[in-house]
């Protein structure tokens, strides 16, 4: 049995955290720390103690250490692994004997910048509680001491994660998010991931200062740069809408911060559909249906693909979706995002959306065996043929499209069993039969790869053959 799923229903909160500290093994150079050097405190804090504490494996394990000196620290940190300095008085560390990378830190206080902005600064005489004074939410102001096996929770974090289930901020929400205007997307990510109701003084914040992401200010050249990066922006977006799309959207279209972080996903309040619903229900049954589990059984989906889903959060923009996708990726650099949890390609969604619709509306019937091989082959065609299932469902759609996918379907199902054959050729063969490049080439090759499909064509020398038919007939 997972230690871990067994701690969320038979442990408190504390027993939790001790099983995940158990069986991670990059943690076990905290024990040795404390046994190199007895005078160290140590802690895990943050989204390290929050996640443990709901039985969820944490990204990354983040650890403070204090009653130490940094240079002390840093030494003992190179002597056994791997050390990348991430910033001063904090380093990511891949322990020596595992591949997992830990983050440590010195205590951090907030201070200001001179843009107005809050900044988390090294310290190292400040205090554990100085360290959790300086978070954003109670949920992340949390630490669990390592050398006394305790929670420390000065702001009832514990009771807001598991209790309340409410997601509040440690200080004056006001003031908070117009010195720190990251916690607009922060906030909406987290109570999206976590399933967290919004505060009402924190939702009434969110309301007011959702413009705030796109502050400016200037680096020491004098360029203009926005004080939260962009794919910063991105990373929020897509994390939340993996976790929970349909909540994702109606949080942030009725806080207003929509306006702000994705505008073109406002053309669908003025959408209404034959059956009178409008854009905003529509996307939310398609969304539904993508995240929901006899899709993920009936296609082989998983549920987190920031992939799909931003396609599916697009789809009922129809002939406009491939635009806004377009912008999207653009403002918010999605092409940047790095995260292995997302499983998200922006080029896929362009994919997606394009086939998706046209499959609504085309006969499958004017695509070659090839092309519908494509279509259908491996997870993303997997991923295709539930988007396409849900936006014909959420659209409505005439039978053409509902033939189209039964038909793809029972493709993918015959495939399956089979292991995809290798080409018998490749554009180098047609250049080496003294075919000159150009576009053809591709029809070329898309005929052969259909005719092979079809069982005509069983051989290098068959294809070949075929290929210098095919240029007799140009």
């Amino acid at each position: 049995m997972d230690p871990l799923w067994y701690s969320t229903r038979a442990m408190p909160a504390h027993r939790r955290i001790g099983a995940y500290i158990a069986n991670t093994a990059p943690l076990g150079l905290l024990f040795k720390l404390t046994r190199d050097i007895p005078s160290a405190k140590i802690a895990l804090t943050g989204g390290t103690v929050r996640d443990a504490i709901l039985g969820v494996l944490p990204h990354r394990a983040h650890v403070l250490v204090r009653d130490i000196a940094p240079p002390m620290l840093q030494k003992f940190l190179h002597a056994n692994g791997v050390v990348t300095k991430h910033t001063v008085g904090h380093w990511h560390v891949t322990p020596r004997g595992t591949n997992e990378t830990i983050s440590i830190s010195i205590p951090h206080i907030r201070s200001m910048t001179r843009g107005g902005t809050v900044a988390r600064t090294p310290d190292s005489n400040a205090s554990l509680h100085d360290d959790l004074a300086g978070r954003d939410f109670t949920v992340n102001a949390m630490a669990y001491s390592l050398n006394d096996g305790i929670i420390i929770d000065p702001y009832g974090g514990l009771h807001d994660l598991i209790g309340e289930k409410v997601l509040r901020s440690v200080h004056h929400p006001e003031i908070h998010l117009s010195q720190e205007p990251t916690l607009v997307s922060r906030s909406l990510r987290l109570a999206s991931q976590y399933g967290l109701r919004i505060e009402n003084s924190l939702w009434r914040a969110l309301g007011r200062h959702h413009a705030g992401i796109h502050k400016t200010d200037h680096d020491n050249d004098g360029n203009s740069i926005y004080v939260i990066p962009r794919v910063r922006l991105g990373h929020d977006v897509l994390l939340a809408l993996a976790h929970n799309p349909e909540y994702f959207l109606t949080i942030t279209k009725d806080s207003g911060a929509l306006a702000s972080l994705a505008p073109e996903l406002l053309q669908h309040g003025g959408m209404v559909h034959d059956d009178g619903q409008t854009g905003w229900q529509k996307t939310q049954q398609l969304l539904e249906t993508l995240n929901h589990h006899e899709t993920s059984r009936t296609y082989g989906t998983t549920k987190k693909s920031a992939t799909l889903l931003l396609a599916g959060l697009l789809a009922l923009l129809d002939d406009g979706a491939l635009g806004a996708l377009r912008n999207l990726v653009t403002r918010l650099h999605l092409h940047h995002v790095d995260d292995h949890r997302l499983l998200f390609d922006h080029l896929d969604t362009a994919w997606m959306l394009k086939n998706a619709i046209e499959l609504a509306q085309s006969p499958i019937e004017e695509r070659s065996i090839a092309e519908r091989e494509r279509l259908v082959r491996g997870q993303r065609g997997a991923e295709l043929l539930a988007l396409t299932d849900a936006y014909i469902s959420a659209k409505n759609s005439s039978s053409m499209g509902r033939e189209n996918l039964i038909a793809l379907r029972q493709d993918r199902a015959r495939w399956l069993n089979e292991p995809a054959p290798n080409e018998l050729l490749r554009g180098r063969d047609l250049l080496a039969l003294g075919i000159s490049p150009g576009a053809h080439l591709r029809t070329y090759l898309e005929k052969i790869r259909s005719a092979q499909l079809s069982g005509h064509l069983k051989s290098r020398a068959a294809a070949l053959d075929f290929a210098r038919y095919l240029t007799t007939q140009a």
